[in-house]
Order: structure tokens, then sequence, then C-alpha cells
């Protein structure tokens, strides 16, 4: 029961980054407060679920060079798309990733060869060696493809975004 209380008082916590209007003025602002959220609440965002749900790479990541001018979602939508229950930890973290994957997407134009209405986007992969490799990824079936559309068979690593400065580098 007091497990439950808790979550729920970091429920009511998360819900206060929509009623300050504040972290809605802009991307990057929101970006930050959602990144401010997890990091005062890291006893809940244990570094297992921040590596579960990607948000160790979101929350490294500078938003001055990766939020992307125009999302694809609309901050006078966000406190109603967000306003949910949510049952756990998992369930919020989950929300707050593609929330945050959402901020810095580059979408590349082309839709995915599994489900058609899903536009690629381009990531990163970092290897445990450090080596990078750069594709393009359907968010909604997981396929990953290079940059000449042969399907990703390559090794696991962690998944990043990309910024404009990747893009030149990768896309000469």
């Amino acid at each position: 029961m007091k497990k439950n209380k808790v979550f729920r008082n970091l429920s009511i916590d998360y819900r206060l980054i929509f009623a300050d209007d504040t972290n809605l003025t802009d991307y990057k602002n929101y970006y930050a407060a959602l990144v401010n959220f997890i990091n005062k609440n890291r006893p809940f965002f244990t570094p297992p679920i921040m590596e579960k749900w990607g948000l160790d790479v979101l929350v490294a990541i500078d938003p001055n060079e990766y939020v992307v001018e125009k999302p694809d979602l609309s901050l006078d939508f966000e406190k109603i798309r967000l306003g949910g229950d949510y049952k756990n930890i998992d369930s919020l973290a989950m929300s707050i990733r593609e929330t945050l994957w959402d901020l810095v997407t580059i979408y590349s134009g082309k839709d995915c060869p599994i489900t058609p209405n899903d536009e690629l986007r381009y990531i990163k992969i970092r290897k445990d060696d450090n080596s990078e490799q750069f594709l393009l990824e359907c968010a909604g079936c997981g396929r990953a493809e290079d940059i000449y559309g042969n399907e990703y068979v390559g090794g696991v690593g962690k998944m990043w975004p990309v910024n404009r400065v990747d893009m030149n580098r990768y896309l000469k």
C-alpha cells in the first residue's frame, strides 16, 4: 500500500510539469522540464529503469543541440495527451521516453517498408567499442536499415538520436 501511495505522489509531481506554463513555452523548455523531473526523482528512475527505457541516453544529450525546431507534437495538447494515469514506473518511463524522442527525432521522409504509415527516423547505434553506425529506424516496428535501404543486421548497441551535425557528417 505504501508503495502505491509513493508512486501516486510521483504521478502527481509529474502532472505538475504541465501545471507550470513556463515548461510548455517552447520545446527546449519542455525537454528540460522532463529531464529535470527524471533527475529529481532518481530513486524511482534507477539505473536499470533508465537503461531499459533508453532514458540514460536522452538525459545525457544537450537539448540545445538535439531538440528539433518542429517536433511531431503540439505543446498545446501535451496536458491532455499525457494526463492519464500511470500504473507503475515502467509505464511512466515509457511515456516520458516517447515524448523525449518526439522532441529530438529527425525524420527521413521515407516510409517504413514493413509499416508503410510510419516514417523512418534517423538514429545512430553506439556499440560497446564506441563505434557508431548511422541508421534509419521505424519507431513503430523497430526495423532498422542503413542509408542505402539495406536491412541492418549488425551488432547491438545503445540507440542515440542524431542532430544536424551528425546528419552533415553521415550524409556527406
